[in-house]
């Protein structure tokens, strides 16, 4: 009987350990659902793209003390990428490439050496664009990297928010080799990465005001082209429309309105906050994207203008104007 049970203790220590080997590393993380679901099912179907994912997390982990809600916003688009794929009923292929866009699309987000100031970076960065024209890519963005003085200024090259997608492409270039994509399937990834930041207007105000000219923003943003980068770009917005984020006292969203817009009061954050979700949802390109935004605005904006102390039915930026920070 002894023996017996000996023999059990020892097949659940093994049956522990195998468990143990098994867990992903993002598995350390937290991911609320719907997207737990999305993550599960799309790394089911594309199990090779669990490498991809523990390259990024490990490049979070190794830049940042604290490295979870970076890792959660690019499991969140994701996760989002599969969805609308799955919506628009996209082949096998296309849902791997815009899984892999997103899982990769932020890589160079924490690394501050990751800049355009850097004469190699530069260097790298003009060849990848060079490439993607010749391979097709860029067609509709004939002004992006035509003023290398404004890309290489302190204001812009030296702005990781402003240039991380451009040095996020050739980062992703070198995992994606490594990991043994094909080069046509490179150029896709990169070319999507390229454009997934052009959503964000008030960076798009920042170009053009280090540039002096609207417009100087195309010179830095391409416009997404195709599915997997019209995916990677809706993906990155619709990730930020997560109530809990935005609404309560102490959020992302409101602690950004008081330290990069200056809002003073609960109001002026409300006001400040609005305003930029009103504008980051009318972003959406796509028709499932514009569906996911627009479930998540409809949560936001009732609790926003609860904030205000306004009615359910009453318009902030009619009673209030453009917030200050946003006026020209």
């Amino acid at each position: 009987m002894r023996v017996k049970s000996l023999l059990i203790i020892a097949l659940l220590f093994v049956m522990a350990a195998v468990g143990a080997s098994e867990a992903a590393v993002q598995d350390a993380y937290d991911l609320p659902e719907p997207y737990a679901g999305y993550e599960k099912a799309y790394l089911k179907e594309f199990p090779d793209l669990q490498g991809l994912m523990d390259v990024m997390i490990s490049t979070y982990a190794g830049q940042l003390k604290d490295p979870a809600q970076d890792i959660l916003h690019v499991r969140v688009c994701s996760a989002l990428s599969y969805r609308m794929a799955v919506d628009l009923k996209l082949s096998l292929k296309e849902r791997r490439l815009a899984i892999a866009t997103d899982l990769l699309h932020d890589i160079t987000k924490q690394d501050k050496k990751a800049l355009l100031t850097d004469p190699v970076l530069f260097s790298q960065s003009a060849e990848m664009t060079i490439g993607l024209r010749k391979s097709g890519f860029l067609k509709g963005s004939a002004r992006f990297w035509t003023d290398e003085k404004l890309l290489k200024s302190q204001q812009v090259g030296g702005n990781l928010a402003l240039i991380h997608h451009i040095t996020g492409a050739l980062k992703a270039g070198e995992i994606l080799k490594k990991a043994g994509f094909k080069k046509a399937e490179i150029d896709t990834i990169q070319a999507a990465i390229l454009g997934h930041s052009t959503g964000y207007w008030y960076f798009r105000d920042m170009v053009d005001k280090a540039g002096g000219a609207n417009g100087a923003w195309q010179t830095v943003f391409p416009e997404p082209e195709g599915n997997i980068a019209l995916f990677a770009h809706d993906a990155d917005l619709i990730s930020q429309f997560v109530p809990e984020s935005v609404v309560p006292d102490g959020s992302k969203w409101r602690g950004i309105a008081k330290q990069r817009w200056g809002a003073k009061t609960t109001v002026e954050e409300g006001h400040v906050v609005y305003y930029v979700f009103q504008r980051l949802f009318e972003e959406a390109k796509t028709t499932p994207g514009k569906e996911l935004a627009r479930e998540k605005w409809d949560v936001i904006r009732i609790e926003l203008v609860k904030l205000m102390g306004l009615g359910p039915n009453d318009d902030p930026i009619a009673k209030f104007g453009i917030p200050a920070a946003f006026r020209k």
